[in-house]
């Protein structure tokens, strides 16, 4: 450009400004181009030109410009605003959507991307949703802790955050979806970035854009139909789904009509490790789901190496029966977002210059409030109330905290010194670790331990027990004592106080940790499942099941998994089926399938018993029995009174390995939840006609209950 062509363009931007400002579009837009033939590289006025070309009724001519502006500029929201308006003006609503979407994933917090993008989506929330293919992101265990009432996110909700973020943002964004009543639905990217924003910058559930946004969900994961899946797709479940009932029958399901795969992030393997510090229901439900990973998984993801060998050592010693998954490591050492710019932090420990040490982590048992606060107690009586900083324990309450709020609530001087903090909003958590003096994490055991790396991120020193994945989180950074040796806590916090060297030292330690972007760790996670899928063939092991005894279809409560609860899960196959219940489980109306492997010593003819239950009205059930290279078997019609109980056997001839029962249902009747349904069935049986000894140990376990003694770990 010549030096004469600067005043010259200026002029012409002063002069296409005011034509734009009287709204003369036709002589603005024309201004605009001589101004953009001496600053071609202007996107700013290139626009400004697309604007009046919209406002003339050329808006294919100023979606053109939108689209090069965006690609000069792909980190301006209000670029993928305007274009939202312009294909909107040309009828083409599903194009504005997208627009209004990525404008929203630039601008989270924004209102005009967001009302745009909402007011498209409520006009048809029952819209079926595309095919997903590739890669598809299960946030089911995020939108369940957004239905329990919480908007903060604890630990394992940020990784899920931080993982879709970072892999929504990458080159081949994967879809995201969730598990609701009836099936796996579509999470829209653009509801995900607005619902990430608010719990990443507030705490209060009753704040109207939470509100508006969660209410949003509830639509559009409950309208719609479910979500159907391109062949080879692979499902990467984030978050905890053992007590989501009806997701291993939803992925069965899924994988046998669409080939649908599935590997999951394994964050820990506490509910085994260490029960007493679980409720009983969390024990039960990861016993079940541990118990149907290996037929369930095309592989598994951990968080560690620490946590791998746990799942391998536990799969190895408590289900013998069934190969152990594939396993990839994936590090969670990434360094949390920044928080917006425009939310300034303010908290009471902020606003002073009191000093404090942090301690992230809910208050349950086994992150062991109890011997932090003792050895609090300790230095407090050693080096007096002046000489101690404040303890500062960010999380909300959680299982057996009652020893830790015990101690202090029964010491006065104490409880002076420690301020108890929860539903704390990221700008804020992330300004209390800068302004910390030091941090704390004491836990017994942990799939990874986020506060560690989170601490590291701030720059501040951690103080860390060496055991489990804390060695891996903490490594080359944090500040290690032997677990549970709280005389050595005593002398590392006492010298972490007083020492400012020494507290210096470890702090520029921390501070030199090198840490991933969630982008990074996202790549390498899809990556990770995306080879462990293609592994597998989408073939997964085939069930062991034992004849001459009686299989229960049941929910089975048990601190340990077992291969019968493995059985009650895999044998019911497609989306005929109610999700198991104490008692046994109910078929959906209409057909309900069975599918029983067998061995091959069981290629002869058997007997095949089923434990039947009726609804509350009398059933009628026609039984088809189909045998891979068998005989055709006539069709068994039985009636089941209401409510009663009815075993029913039935002869299947010679034939192949693979054998399957139809329960058709004449009737649907309502159950004890209002839920349409056709036949309750308790469990099966089945032994070989040509063995006697087969055929008594079924009648035998008819009337006796063999007990199976615990494997050891």
């Amino acid at each position: 450009m010549s030096g004469e062509a600067g005043p010259d363009a200026e002029a012409l931007r002063r002069e296409a400004d005011s034509l734009r400002d009287r709204g003369q579009w036709q002589a603005a837009a024309a201004a605009y181009a001589a101004f953009l033939r001496l600053r071609p590289d202007d996107v700013g006025m290139q626009v400004q030109q697309a604007h009046c070309l919209k406002e003339l009724g050329e808006v294919r001519q100023a979606l053109g410009l939108y689209h090069a502006a965006w690609r000069a500029r792909p980190l301006d929201a209000d670029i993928p605003l305007q274009i939202g308006h312009a294909e909107k003006l040309l009828g083409q609503r599903d194009h504005a959507r997208a627009a209004y979407a990525a404008a929203v994933a630039l601008d989270p917090g924004g209102t005009a991307p967001w009302a745009e993008w909402v007011a498209l989506v409520a006009d048809r929330p029952d819209r079926a949703a595309p095919r997903a293919g590739g890669m598809v992101l299960d946030l089911t265990d995020l939108t369940r802790w957004i239905r329990e009432g919480y908007r903060a996110p604890s630990g394992i909700q940020r990784v899920q955050i931080g993982i879709a973020a970072g892999a929504l943002a990458g080159p081949s964004p994967p879809r995201l979806c969730a598990l609701w009543t009836g099936g796996l639905r579509d999470l829209p990217a653009a509801l995900f970035h607005r619902i990430a924003h608010l719990m990443s910058t507030g705490t209060e559930t009753d704040d109207p854009s939470w509100r508006e946004a969660t209410g949003l969900l509830e639509v559009l994961l409950e309208r719609p139909p479910p979500l159907r899946f391109d062949p080879g797709a692979v499902l990467v479940p984030l978050g905890g789904t053992w007590g989501v009932p009806g997701h291993l029958g939803t992925l069965r399901a899924a994988r046998l009509r669409d080939g649908l795969r599935q590997v999951p992030l394994v964050h820990d393997c506490v509910p085994l490790m260490m029960p007493e510090y679980c409720q009983e229901g969390t024990v039960s439900g990861y016993s079940r789901w541990f118990a149907n990973l290996a037929l369930h998984a095309d592989g598994v993801l951990t968080v560690s190496r620490s946590t791998r060998d746990d799942l391998r050592r536990l799969h190895r010693a408590l289900l013998p029966e069934l190969p152990v998954p594939r396993a990839a490591v994936v590090r969670m050492d990434a360094a949390p977002a920044e928080p917006p710019p425009h939310q300034p932090a303010d908290h009471p420990l902020l606003r002073g210059d009191v000093p404090f040490v942090l301690f992230v982590a809910t208050m349950e048992g086994r992150k062991d409030h109890r011997m932090v606060f003792s050895a609090w107690l300790a230095l407090l009586r050693r080096l007096g109330a002046r000489a101690m900083p404040l303890l500062a324990c960010v999380g909300k309450p959680g299982w057996r905290a009652e020893p830790a709020l015990s101690l202090l609530e029964h010491s006065p001087e104490l409880r002076a010194r420690v301020r108890l903090l929860h539903d704390v909003s990221d700008p804020v958590l992330a300004a209390l670790y800068r302004r910390s003096l030091f941090t704390i994490y004491n836990s017994l055991h942990e799939g990874w331990g986020l506060p560690v790396t989170e601490s590291l991120a701030a720059g501040r020193a951690v103080v860390v027990p060496a055991h489990s994945a804390l060695v891996e989180s903490g490594q080359g950074g944090a500040t290690f004592f032997t677990p549970g040796n709280e005389p050595e806590l005593v002398e590392l916090l006492g010298r972490m106080i007083t020492d400012p060297a020494f507290r210096a030292a470890e702090q520029a330690r921390a501070a030199a940790v090198p840490l991933r972007p969630w982008g990074v760790v996202a790549a390498q996670l899809l990556a990770e499942a995306a080879r462990l899928a293609e592994l597998s063939g989408g073939t997964l092991p085939r069930l062991p099941l034992a004849a001459a005894r009686r299989h229960p279809l049941r929910r089975m409560a048990a601190a340990r998994p077992n291969l019968a609860m493995a059985v009650a899960e895999a044998v019911r196959e497609g989306e005929g089926w109610y999700p198991l219940e104490d008692w046994g489980a109910w078929t959906r109306p209409g057909a309900a399938t069975l599918h029983l492997p067998l061995d091959a010593g069981h290629g002869g003819a058997l007997r095949l018993e089923l434990d039947l239950r009726g609804p509350a009205q009398p059933q009628e059930v026609e039984l088809h029995v189909m045998r891979d290279g068998g005989a055709p078997v006539p069709p068994v019609q039985v009636r089941v009174e209401a409510g009663a109980r009815l075993a029913v056997a039935l002869a299947v001839p010679a034939g192949g390995a693979d054998l399957r029962i139809d329960l058709h249902c004449q009737e649907a009747w309502p159950d004890p939840a209002g839920r349409p349904v056709g036949i309750g069935v308790e469990g099966f049986a089945f032994a070989a006609m040509e063995r006697e000894e087969e055929r008594l140990a079924l009648l035998e376990a008819r009337h006796f209950h063999h007990a199976t003694a615990l494997p050891e770990l």
